[in-house]
């Protein structure tokens, strides 16, 4: 829970920044999506001796007829945590804080971050279409053993549970190919295994998933309550700001502790000695008086011109 507390303590002094720059995102995404579905839609799967296509809508829903939520959703999710990214960075080398010229910032680590975000879209699809896989194949087991509606809907429940389970702590590493490739200067394909290095031994996805647990759990005991669409916009919007501002600086907070990358905002210049330069400049003096009494020791021994004439 080392990088957790570290997370949750800059984010104490310094939630304003993240919250600005992903509250865009997170309205966009309250709208035309809704947060942690892979394990919330139990709560509306209650027919589970329904037809296939069923479970299908019912786990795709519309982002699967109209592709475009993905891509909008996307691409705000792109700039927002990019900006988050790039700012924090920023705040860690500097000690200053501030979203002064955005684009510029954004500029900086836009590239890496959509690669990685275009990267973990691919994979939610294809947990997607699992979670749709074994879902179904609960359905027909359930139907040909004859189970209770609500054995099947616990079955499912705990089907979703392990694979969002699974699903984490596959993004984990994900999540670091972006600061890797920003700061170090990685290619794509270097990022990716080094991130699995820089996690090896390390309990990062610990410190990941529980407060991600916490969010889906939120969503899911709203979904059984039948809230309002304004109220439930309000609920998504937040639980998507919490998730969005929590995992972005949870990544560049455990990548600079991982890294031992010092920190300005913790350590600024002023407090750190200065090397001692001072030493070499009073070293200095004292060569060149030695080299002085050693030039007028050589002249006393040496006999003056008057002498030597006076002993021919």
């Amino acid at each position: 829970m080392k990088y957790l507390k570290l997370t949750f303590s800059y984010l104490k002094r310094n939630l304003w920044l993240p919250i600005v720059a992903m509250v865009i995102p997170s309205i966009v995404a309250c709208f035309l999506s809704t947060p942690y579905w892979e394990v919330a839609f139990v709560s509306v799967f209650d027919n589970p001796k329904g037809p296939i296509s069923e479970t299908f809508r019912i786990l795709f829903g519309d982002s699967w007829q109209y592709f475009w939520p993905v891509i909008v959703i996307s691409i705000f999710q792109v700039v927002g945590a990019t900006l988050t990214m790039a700012a924090v960075d920023k705040h860690f080398r500097t000690g200053k804080l501030s979203l002064r010229m955005p684009m510029r910032l954004v500029n900086n680590a836009i590239f890496p971050m959509t690669v990685g975000v275009a990267v973990m879209c691919v994979i939610s699809i294809l947990w997607r279409f699992a979670l749709f896989g074994l879902v179904s194949l609960v359905q027909v087991l359930a139907g040909s053993f004859n189970l209770m509606p609500q054995v099947t809907i616990a079955i499912v429940a705990v089907v979703a549970a392990v694979l969002f389970f699974f699903h984490v702590l596959v993004i984990t590493p994900m999540l670091f190919w972006a600061p890797i490739m920003s700061i170090y200067g990685y290619r794509f394909r270097d990022a990716a295994a080094t991130s699995f290095k820089m996690l090896s031994g390390k309990r990062v996805f610990r410190g990941m998933v529980w407060p991600l647990i916490v969010c889906a759990a939120i969503q899911i005991g709203m979904g059984f309550l039948d809230l309002h669409y304004a109220v439930s916009c309000v609920v998504d919007f937040v639980i998507f700001l919490a998730t969005n501002v929590f995992v972005t600086v949870y990544a560049i907070v455990t990548f600079y502790e991982i890294s031992g990358l010092d920190r300005r905002d913790v350590k600024p210049y002023e407090n750190i000695p200065l090397p001692p330069l001072t030493e070499k400049r009073t070293k200095q003096p004292e060569k060149a008086r030695s080299g002085d009494e050693k030039t007028k020791k050589r002249e006393a021994e040496q006999p003056s011109g008057g002498e030597e004439n006076d002993v021919v």
